[in-house]
């Protein structure tokens, strides 16, 4: 039977031709090809949004496409059917822009972008007279993607749970293992990005009152445990017996094929026979590590906050001002460009200009590319003929490839959507001489990005590498004062906070080493102060387990 079990990625493949093709087939037999192609819109939207993250971070963004999409749409479409002057997509575009910009530097990127994509095509289009219906259909698509992976691929909360303690745990087992190596500091990194997934799903919850969830919470501080133990054993160059890696590993499989209930009783049978069996010089505190606390010990409002934190409000301010001042100089070329339905150039802005995803540099180039080849892909079905059937089987052909381009680069992503969008513009609206400029419009639009962000630099202020080694600062100096008199678990947190903003202040500095224009130090010396922020976290680490416990010498 196994042979016959699909891939994650082939699912998503079928799913997103499903999605895709079924709006366009129905659309086509009832005679309603445009209104199938809004619901295709919606659709391909969706797909955008799937992938194979936890059900928890997805759902809301297909969600997102749906709930902010339709309505954009329709107060696009009704803006301009009401207000016919020249400025009208002007101010509408930069008015949506700006609230759009807030939405997504506010952690809703999905919901600020489609909402301002919405706005774009129904102001670009008019809809004139069936408003509404578009509207409903745009909102039907994605609706109607995310139903199908709710039923087709949705896991629960405690699903995602026992994931994550069993990919932590996977991880600290190879970080045992490179204790004493060069290998270590890849390890270290690879564990801390591991352990901030972990707690984000599950020491961000209050504890629940059923067996399985307390032993979630239980099994999380015993991960939490484990990585001080590592902390100690680094700074004393002191490798434990093989035979610890391989008890963390055998724990993970009994979270994933049992229950975290039986992980518990495991890892506290481990602790006793480590406490007695083990060569180590610290066995105590081997055995102390894996012994879980007990339930009484553990407060109903866990400390450990979620590691997704919210840019402050004068950075999100910042992000939607220059949002929108980008959308507005892209409309005003394009009107003077394409007249008043020409929405490509503001579209671009909305898809490469985002709140600090990465180089702005890459995804500008990467959409350029992208639009080239899918331009000619559209291109070459046109010289066809533009056969029913056959834009019906392209459309399903690069839906079924985005999920495949998605985890390889933005270019590829690109490449398979435009496409399916020339397809979909062609139904919608006048389709004459679509190729040349949208070509220039997306090369224009890229550049308006580009030239703004060497300018002003989009990376937000307070996520840059100097603020973050300020935080870090912070965060080591909150460890080091309170958790000599905090309970254990409070302790626990106060350590990840300190290392989730190590790992925050590095990305930030290989951030700015991609993108050098505003950037002028070299990031050696930036480096070097995490690392001696690194040290005092383990020093103090250090104390404090001699402090409490003196080790079996």
């Amino acid at each position: 039977m196994r042979r016959w079990q699909l891939s994650s990625q082939t699912r998503l493949s079928a799913r997103a031709a499903l999605c895709l093709a079924t709006p366009l087939v129905v659309g086509l037999i009832t005679g309603q090809r445009a209104y199938g192609t809004l619901v295709a819109i919606g659709a391909l939207w969706g797909v955008s949004q799937d992938g194979s993250d936890r059900w928890r971070n997805r759902s809301p963004r297909m969600l997102g496409v749906a709930l902010a999409g339709g309505p954009g749409l329709a107060l696009g479409a009704l803006f301009v059917n009401h207000v016919s002057a020249p400025w009208s997509l002007v101010v509408l575009f930069g008015v949506v822009a700006f609230v759009a910009g807030l939405i997504e530097a506010s952690l809703w990127a999905t919901q600020g972008m489609y909402l301002l994509l919405g706005a774009i095509l129904g102001g670009g289009l008019g809809f004139a007279g069936r408003v509404w219906q578009s509207a409903f259909c745009l909102m039907v698509g994605g609706l109607f993607v995310y139903s199908v992976a709710s039923l087709t691929d949705r896991r629960s909360r405690r699903a995602d749970q026992r994931l994550c303690l069993e990919n932590s745990m996977q991880a600290l087992a190879q970080l045992l293992d490179a204790v004493g190596t060069e290998a270590l500091n890849h390890a270290r990194s690879r564990a801390v990005v591991i352990l901030d997934a972990a707690q984000d799903v599950v020491g961000a919850r209050k504890l629940p009152k059923d067996e399985e969830g307390v032993a979630i919470h239980q099994v999380f501080v015993v991960v939490l445990q484990i990585g001080e133990l590592v902390s100690y054993l680094t700074s004393k160059v002191e490798a434990v017996d093989v035979v610890v890696s391989e008890a963390l590993r055998e724990v993970a499989v009994t979270i994933r094929e049992r229950s975290c209930v039986d992980a518990v009783a495991q890892l506290n049978g481990l602790a006793a026979t480590f406490a007695m069996t083990l060569a180590s010089r610290s066995r105590r505190l081997v055995a102390d590590s894996f012994r879980c606390p007990e339930r009484t010990t553990l407060v109903s409002e866990m400390p450990f906050r979620s590691t997704i934190q919210r840019l402050p409000m004068i950075d999100r301010l910042r992000f939607a001002l220059l949002f929108a001042g980008a959308v507005v100089v892209a409309t005003i070329i394009a009107h003077a460009l394409d007249g008043p339905r020409g929405y490509w150039l503001p579209m671009t802005v909305a898809f490469v200009f985002r709140p600090d995803l990465g180089p702005v540099m890459r995804r500008a180039m990467s959409r350029v590319i992208g639009t080239l080849a899918g331009v000619g892909i559209a291109a070459l079905v046109a010289i066809a003929g533009n056969q029913q059937v056959s834009l019906i089987i392209l459309c399903c052909a690069m839906a079924a490839a985005v999920p495949w381009a998605a985890q390889r680069s933005h270019a590829l992503t690109v490449m398979v959507f435009t496409p399916i969008i020339f397809v979909f513009v062609g139904v919608l609206g006048p389709d004459q001489n679509l190729f040349g400029p949208r070509i220039v419009d997306t090369a224009i639009g890229a550049s308006i990005v580009l030239a703004i962000d060497y300018v002003m630099w989009l990376h937000a202020p307070s996520l840059r590498p100097r603020q973050q080694l300020e935080q870090v600062g912070v965060a080591v100096e909150n460890y080091r004062r309170t958790s000599s008199t905090s309970d254990p678990v409070t302790r626990h947190s106060l350590r990840r906070n300190a290392f989730r903003s190590v790992t925050t202040a590095r990305s930030a500095i290989k951030l700015a080493g991609i993108e050098p224009h505003l950037f002028h130090e070299s990031g050696a010396p930036y480096l070097a102060q995490l690392n001696t922020y690194i040290d005092e976290i383990d020093d103090h680490t250090v104390e404090l387990f001699e402090s409490s416990t003196d080790p079996d010498h």
